[in-house]
């Protein structure tokens, strides 16, 4: 079954409407929405809430779904990633800040990359950040 039934069955099953299930879960009436017609898929902070809201298992809402079960790895993975990236590109400018203080040699074509770098992937991960809030 897929999880925007499920999510129905439930809601229906315990007497609420989406705005009450939108506030008991602290999101909008419109991503309960989303979620029930398929439109939509709760991220997994959002599911252990579900999940503990109506104590059920996390393998009851995710399992049932191969599609919501791919999209929260690949977000786990997605996620992983981006802080992968940014590790790296603070490392990089450690490195720059240290190599330049101790041989004294400045290095600005190389800082500037790093630092576009940086700033736009920090751009994409805020972004996305930012459309995850929005999908809820």
């Amino acid at each position: 079954m897929k999880i925007s039934q499920v999510l129905k069955d439930i809601r229906q099953h315990h007497q609420l409407t989406q705005e009450a299930l939108a506030e008991r879960l602290k999101v909008s009436r419109s991503a309960i929405a989303r979620w029930e017609s398929g439109k939509g898929i709760p991220d997994i902070g959002n599911l252990i809430a579900i999940s503990r809201e109506f104590d059920l298992s996390l393998d009851q809402l995710i399992k049932e779904d191969e599609h919501l079960e791919k999209k929260v790895i690949e977000d786990s993975k997605a996620k992983k990633w981006h802080y992968l990236v940014i590790l790296y590109l603070f490392s990089i400018l450690v490195y720059i800040g240290v190599f330049a203080y101790l041989h004294h040699i400045f290095m600005a074509g190389f800082l500037v990359s790093t630092l576009f770098m940086l700033f736009y992937e920090l751009r994409i991960f805020i972004k996305e950040k930012i459309w995850m809030q929005k999908e809820e």
